[in-house]
């Protein structure tokens, strides 16, 4: 069987292991590929060196992250789209917000929102260090990022865009330590190859803090 072939079907097997009908996804991720080499040069995309190892350091390694994506889902710093064109090619069906700051990377995105026709993808470009267009600023079922900050640092920029039931999904080399959450609980946390998945959601009671102390100071949460 040819290398290619054999890729293709180790990758339509990951799909259906996590519940995706792979045909059209397999279709769509390979394309996906194929614009980050074309468009990497000029958009500093991926490290050159990553290029040759897309698939498993990059697409798989967002794919990993299905079994905790539940509700609608922002992407926080989406650079190349890690990991959430990714994860909006498997689930057509699911609301996917892409935040991204810099103007060349959104340029690509949009193209990919295009190319790939994601109906369910909207791209925003905004810098999530500063206020936030108000259509994203709350109420996400789960919000992702990737080398955006240190995790501590992540969860504080992510978790206002959570809705009630909200999760924060972040990715690491090592188990993370529940007391760098402030406000925040550990869900979940498991081991997915060679990268640690934790879901952090809001501590009983925090978010009615947060409220709390948002509207002493005439704001909304």
């Amino acid at each position: 069987m040819p290398a290619n072939d054999a890729a293709r079907d180790a990758l339509a097997r990951f799909l259906e292991q996590r519940g995706v009908e792979s045909g059209r996804a397999v279709d769509a991720l390979e394309h996906y590929e194929r614009l980050i080499g074309r468009w990497n040069a000029r958009a500093n995309l991926v490290s050159r060196r990553d290029l040759g190892r897309l698939r498993d350091r990059h697409v798989l390694d967002s794919l990993s992250l299905l079994p905790w994506w539940h509700g609608s889902l922002a992407d926080v710093g989406s650079g190349a789209g890690f990991p959430g064109v990714p994860l909006a090619i498997a689930r057509p069906e699911s609301p996917v917000t892409l935040v991204e700051r810099s103007e060349r990377k959104a340029r690509f995105l949009q193209h990919v929102i295009i190319e790939l026709t994601l109906r369910n993808v909207e791209l925003v470009e905004a810098d999530v260090r500063q206020p936030l267009p108000r259509s994203i600023a709350r109420g996400f079922g789960t919000v992702t990022a990737r080398a955006v900050a240190p995790p501590a640092a992540t969860w504080r920029l992510l978790r206002g865009l959570l809705g009630r039931t909200g999760v924060v999904l972040l990715q690491s080399g090592e188990p993370l330590d529940a007391s760098m959450f402030g406000g925040g609980e550990i869900r979940a946390c498991e081991r997915t190859g060679e990268t640690w998945v934790t879901v952090v959601g809001d501590a009983p009671g925090a978010r009615n803090r947060r409220a709390a102390l948002a509207a002493a100071h005439g704001c909304d949460e």
